[in-house]
């Protein structure tokens, strides 16, 4: 069986672009493609492999590396739980993958809109195993007879073959194709296809995981800005140090506005993301399909996780910004006291100095 595999690497640019010229309605660009070095893991070597980077609107590039294979299921499903030990010459294939993230982020920064510090560092790969022919009978029959080496090569389970069917029951294959012998099966750890629309579907997979990794360096730059907002809380002064006050509302009025920018840019990618992808919207097989793919990688709840800690941030400042106001306007009506009280104490004593 021949299978081309796609490994996808994704990483944060720490950049928003914007695309100009015929690209600008585009959600990504391709920025490198090229023919690459010799790949291999143990003793196999795998020659003609190619290089191609994409990088997307909202931060996050995509570094894929294509190669062929030839070889049945249970080596694939052997290969699959092997990604991450695929060397490129002698160096490690995540390890090299990092080390063209800074030169391809200054390829695209000239599209840059908005830059901040990246937030996410850690590297992982996403394996794409795509058939070059069709599985040789129905392929509600091919998953059934080959479940377990299937499940292996989606999921990386080097004892595949030893699943219980309790597990295989409850986290079942499903396949989201349209004909008989369409094959398209994704779990979070990779995915496995044969379609005529092998080209529309692998993009939207990459989209997908894209926009997972997108989410992921959201949740982690919310989780600093939930702790950055929480220390403001505690460390508010009270009304009687008086002279804290105009320090804390500084600080505080610092980290609020570079929240702000991360905000916008944050509201942004989410509800802008997905563009207009004519060959989903025309389609109910690639629409259904696009959907699934986003269930797979839990998309619609990351969303909503990065939405609901955005409303706790806004509302640690809003209780911090209720807070100062309070204890200026406190402050205020205690020197309005003590002056009240000085010039009833002053006229007193002007009053008893003029009787004597």
């Amino acid at each position: 069986m021949y299978s081309r595999i796609h490994l996808l690497f994704p990483f944060d640019m720490g950049l928003e672009l914007d695309f100009a010229g015929s690209d600008a309605k585009e959600f990504f660009k391709e920025i490198s493609t090229r023919s690459m070095g010799v790949l291999s893991v143990d003793d196999t070597i795998f020659s003609h492999a190619e290089f191609s980077t994409q990088v997307y609107r909202f931060g996050v590039g995509l570094i894929q590396i294509s190669f062929e294979t030839e070889g049945d299921l249970y080596y694939l499903a052997k290969l699959s739980c092997m990604i991450e030990r695929i060397r490129v010459g002698k160096t490690g294939i995540i390890s090299y993958c990092q080390s063209l993230v800074e030169g391809l982020i200054h390829r695209a920064s000239k599209y840059a809109t908005y830059r901040y510090d990246r937030r996410l560092l850690a590297g992982e790969i996403f394996p794409v195993f795509v058939f070059a022919q069709p599985p040789s009978e129905d392929a509600d029959d091919f998953i059934s007879r080959h479940q377990k080496a299937l499940f292996g090569l989606l999921a990386g389970e080097m004892e595949y073959d030893s699943l219980s069917s309790f597990v295989l029951e409850q986290d079942k294959l499903q396949n989201y194709g349209y004909y008989e012998n369409e094959l398209v099966l994704i779990k979070r750890f990779g995915a496995a296809v044969y379609s005529p629309e092998v080209g529309t579907i692998l993009e939207m997979i990459k989209l997908a995981y894209a926009q997972y990794w997108s989410m992921r360096s959201y949740n982690f730059i919310l989780d600093h800005e939930l702790r950055t907002s929480q220390k403001l809380l505690e460390k508010l002064p009270p009304y009687y140090k008086f002279w804290l006050i105009p320090q804390s509302y500084q600080r505080f009025s610092s980290e609020a506005l570079d929240f702000d920018r991360d905000k916008i840019s944050i509201v942004d990618s989410l509800y802008n993301v997905l563009g207009n992808i004519p060959q989903v919207d025309s389609d109910w097989h690639m629409r259904t399909l696009h959907q699934n793919i986003n269930k797979v990688f839990n998309i619609e709840d990351l969303h909503r996780t990065v939405e609901t800690k955005i409303e706790r941030i806004e509302e640690s400042y809003k209780s911090a910004r209720d807070f100062l106001s309070t204890n200026f306007f406190i402050l205020l009506e205690i020197c309005f006291f003590l002056s009240l009280v000085w010039t009833i104490i002053d006229t007193f004593l002007l009053w008893k100095v003029a009787n004597k």
